[in-house]
């Protein structure tokens, strides 16, 4: 079988894949890309963003789908997602918490930031959108190990590497982070293979 391609560099979208593939303990390499030189994921994607996958013919952008694929093409691995529906929904309802209500707020700072702006107030805004994103996260894990189930799911994947992102951003330090969350994003961060 061909070789796993992923190409980015350090957001919590590229930190989801790197998990995932360490998780299913499927080899790849990882080429870390210039954030200011795209060109090239362009050419493959028809769009700028990453991560990006190859993998034999097969090219992919986007977090998510390259998950869905990992699930789907290496199930013999550990299961991301579910073939029970409760369950599946459960997962996919963390995945958009995720998307809108933990990465939301660093999405806006960092839009703002790249259009050249410096307004205190955006990030202030923001840094208490995160913090109040946490304390919505904080009791679902009190006395569990991971999200939804028994096992690391995609609900854990797509959560714990952007709230680890905005802790590392400033948004909070990990001091004021509640312990059952933080025990619980350093067992899924484990698995980010940029940090062997």
């Amino acid at each position: 079988m061909s070789a796993i391609e992923i190409f980015g560099f350090e957001t919590s979208n590229n930190m989801k894949v790197r998990i995932a593939l360490k998780y299913k303990d499927s080899d790849y390499t990882f080429t870390l890309i210039d954030p200011r030189e795209r060109q090239q994921i362009v050419e493959w994607t028809g769009q700028p963003l990453t991560p990006v996958m190859k993998h034999g013919e097969v090219v992919l952008f986007d977090s998510g789908a390259i998950l869905r694929y990992l699930d789907a093409n290496f199930p013999a691995a550990p299961r991301l997602f579910s073939g029970d529906r409760k369950t599946l929904v459960a997962i996919e309802g963390w995945e958009v918490f995720s998307r809108f209500r933990v990465l939301g707020p660093l999405i806006v700072v960092v839009n703002h930031r790249l259009e050249g702006g410096d307004d205190p107030q955006v990030f202030a805004t923001s840094q208490a959108d995160f913090r109040a994103a946490l304390d919505e996260l904080a009791p679902a894990l009190r006395g569990r190990h991971w999200l939804v189930g028994d096992t690391m799911t995609g609900a854990d994947v797509t959560t714990a590497p952007v709230v680890y992102r905005g802790i590392g951003y400033g948004f909070c330090d990990r001091s004021d982070v509640d312990p059952a969350l933080l025990e619980w994003m350093d067992r899924v961060m484990a698995y980010d293979a940029a940090g062997d």
